[in-house]
């Protein structure tokens, strides 16, 4: 496998490993603020869908930090490009960088997380900082948006010391600051308004030309992950 295809698996990976101490798979064990995020409402195939932040907990069997930066960002972009309308599922693109939690959060919002249309990432997506980007576009107004996480919404180490963990050459005072990044950062996704953790390049009208199916983009992803194995 290409070492870079590798390093990118293992930091989506990585970041799905940040589980916040006293979290668990059903509802009941996740902190308030947690059960209390606004969940998402949607249309979609004409009927309403409202999900929580614990339905994909409690789906995916995890905590994953990436899960939660994801959630509130997805809710965020959303919610900004369709205004006062429900946002409708069918009436949208929505393009990401980024991997791991944030393409299982995906998953299930979009799809319904069904294990056999999971989408596997080709080569480059990772759960690194700068690829929490997301693009949303609405096909009936030709109207999209931009947001991107904020530098500032991770501990100023958390990279620093995610690496060190990985490496095993970490101290016990840093393992300790480690946990209490993990913590600060879902007590901060949980409570704080979205537009402190992400930048938006507010609303603005596209072009698209060319077009890709579904199937097209399942296939075109084999090929790439057979290339890079």
């Amino acid at each position: 496998m290409k070492s870079g295809f590798k390093k990118a698996m293992v930091l989506s990976c990585m970041i799905c490993m940040f589980l916040t101490p006293g979290l668990g798979a059903s509802e009941q064990k996740h902190p308030e603020s947690i059960r209390k995020l606004p969940p998402i409402t949607a249309m979609q195939k004409g009927e309403a869908r409202i999900i929580h932040l614990t339905d994909i907990y409690g789906h995916y069997n995890t905590s994953c930090a990436g899960t939660l930066m994801s959630f509130i960002g997805i809710r965020y972009g959303m919610e900004s490009l369709f205004g006062e309308d429900t946002p409708d599922l069918d009436d949208m693109l929505i393009l990401t960088l980024a991997g791991g939690g944030p393409l299982d959060t995906l998953d299930y919002i979009l799809k319904g997380g069904d294990p056999a249309d999971r989408t596997w990432p080709p080569p480059g997506i990772a759960g690194d900082f700068d690829h929490y980007i997301f693009h949303f576009f609405r096909k009936s107004t030709l109207e999209g948006i931009t947001i991107s996480l904020r530098q500032d919404a991770w501990p100023a180490d958390w990279f620093e010391l995610r690496e060190k963990y990985k490496n095993e050459t970490i101290t016990e005072a840093e393992e300790k600051k480690r946990r209490e990044n993990r913590r600060s950062v879902v007590q901060a996704f949980s409570t704080k308004n979205p537009a402190d953790l992400y930048d938006s390049s507010g609303v603005y009208t596209f072009i698209p030309w060319g077009s890709m199916t579904e199937g097209e983009m399942k296939r075109n992803i084999r090929n790439q992950r057979r290339q890079n194995m």
